[in-house]
């Protein structure tokens, strides 16, 4: 396993899940603009308002995404030898990356799929060494190497 290759890896799914997120901000930012001079009715205020209030809510998935992007860049070639923060896992079917929190992606032959401190899972697998086995979804899984 080639942690570097792997993070790098992640860092490039975050920056494309960011400009989704920065996409979406501008979209719902167009969305709430009504022009003053077209007849308004009242269906037109409530998308306006429902516009709004989506354009917020990934305002803050943006500045989520933002910190996760910073946290990347922080210590991300220590070598770990149980699982705690920063660290890669690998099983037989995933590659697990502790700290932050995207959709799940291929590399190479297995599933990529990245933790934040505050999942439940995570509290389950926090300490684990290689050789051990953590349950992810419905399944056992054991720990091939970490680092």
């Amino acid at each position: 396993m080639n942690k570097t290759l792997l993070v790098l890896e992640i860092a490039a799914e975050l920056q494309a899940y960011i400009q989704q997120i920065e996409n979406s901000v501008k979209r719902y930012k167009l969305a709430t603009d009504l022009d003053d001079n077209d007849t308004l009715d009242p269906e037109d205020y409530a998308r306006q308002s429902e516009a709004a209030e989506m354009q917020l809510r990934y305002e803050q998935l943006l500045r989520q995404a933002k910190e996760m992007e910073t946290f990347m860049r922080e210590q991300h070639c220590k070598k770990y030898t149980i699982i705690q923060l920063r660290a890669l896992v690998e099983t037989e079917t995933y590659y697990i990356y502790v700290g932050i929190s995207i959709p799940t992606f291929k590399w190479k032959d297995k599933t990529v799929i990245t933790l934040s401190e505050k999942a439940p899972a995570y509290a389950e697998m926090r300490g684990k060494k290689a050789g051990d086995t953590i349950e992810f979804g419905a399944k056992r899984h054991k720990i091939l190497a970490i680092s």
